[in-house]
């Protein structure tokens, strides 16, 4: 069984994506809650919720959390994950953690600007003025953290397998397609 790293743009709709991906290839969904736990487990206590997507504050920086044991622990537990069965990562640099793995798929999920406000107006019940806010500000976060924490462009299209445009692929039609990129990576030996 392979492993899946799922990256998204804010506003797509790519972690419930790659949730359902997961129901449906019977993998297992490894997102910040059982990340969060495995760092944990680890000595690593930290609050994923509080830094996703973020950059850390200077005093953060310098003080606190260490980019290099965020990394160990996350490569760490998606390793372990991997080794245990099939598993749909969403987020937290997969791609960059996983790159050598030969039997990790990575994959992006993007759409434009238009497309994410107009999902998060019908999804999360803002306004489009604050729906445009949220994606200004999310992606800006994002290169910010992606670029701290792991040394890495998110948005850079040579990290993944592929890139899916929400805008030109269902989310069916995505899963249907990771899962045919899936089933040639396991036919390549480890």
């Amino acid at each position: 069984m392979a492993v899946v790293t799922i990256s998204r743009q804010y506003g797509t709709g790519g972690i419930t994506m790659a949730r359902h991906l997961a129901e449906k290839l019977g993998y297992r969904f490894v997102f910040r809650e059982e990340l969060g736990q495995g760092c944990r487990a680890r000595g690593l206590d930290i609050d994923l919720d509080r830094i996703e997507g973020r950059p850390p504050r200077f005093f953060e920086r310098v003080f606190g959390l260490g980019r290099e044991d965020l990394r160990k622990n996350l490569r760490e537990v998606m390793e372990e994950a991997a080794r245990s069965g099939g598993a749909v990562i969403g987020g937290w640099g997969g791609q960059v953690l996983l790159k050598d793995r030969k039997d990790a798929l990575h994959v992006r999920v993007v759409g434009s600007d238009e497309a994410r406000i107009l999902h998060l107006v019908d999804t999360a019940g803002v306004t489009r003025s604050a729906a445009e806010e949220i994606i200004r500000r999310a992606d800006r976060d994002q290169r910010l953290f992606s670029e701290y924490f792991f040394e890495a462009d998110f948005a850079n299209p040579k990290l993944y397998h592929a890139v899916l445009n929400v805008e030109q692929l269902s989310a069916e039609d995505m899963m249907e397609m990771i899962m045919a990129m899936l089933a040639e990576v396991e036919r390549v030996p480890s």
